[in-house]
């Protein structure tokens, strides 16, 4: 197991993971490896708590239910995953909320200015990701 704590992995080692288990998901369960569905089926849990009938009759969560799934466990596993990986590495991580220079120069230290952009940023791609189908 020691090939688990260097300190950083190679890009080939990680795309031939992300390969094989993007295939594993495509034989077993008969659909390509995606993360866009879970926030939709996560709005739909959350809408459910407060107007079910609403979430019952909509021709969307007809056809994708609003349940905890494989999709919904490896989005809340990225983040544990990626947290255990900075830790079982051999270089210490070092966890800061220091902006990068290039966001600096660029956009200043404002934090109301982050939060518009990273917002923005997160419906942009999560739009993309929902338009082009995944």
């Amino acid at each position: 197991m020691r090939w688990l704590r260097q300190q950083e992995w190679p890009w080939w080692q990680a795309a031939l993971m992300l390969g094989v288990l993007s295939m594993l998901i495509w034989y077993t369960a008969n659909t390509s490896l995606g993360t866009s569905t879970t926030f939709s089926r996560a709005a739909g849990m959350i809408v459910g708590v407060v107007a079910p009938e609403h979430v019952a009759s909509n021709a969307y969560y007809k056809q994708h239910k609003p349940i905890v799934d494989w999709q919904f466990m490896l989005v809340l596993g990225i983040p544990v995953g990626a947290y255990l990986a900075a830790r079982l590495g051999r270089g210490t991580v070092q966890f800061t909320t220091k902006l990068p220079e290039a966001w600096v120069n660029r956009f200043g230290t404002s934090k109301a200015r982050r939060w518009i952009i990273g917002v923005l940023g997160g419906i942009l791609v999560g739009f993309g990701a929902r338009f082009a189908d995944g």
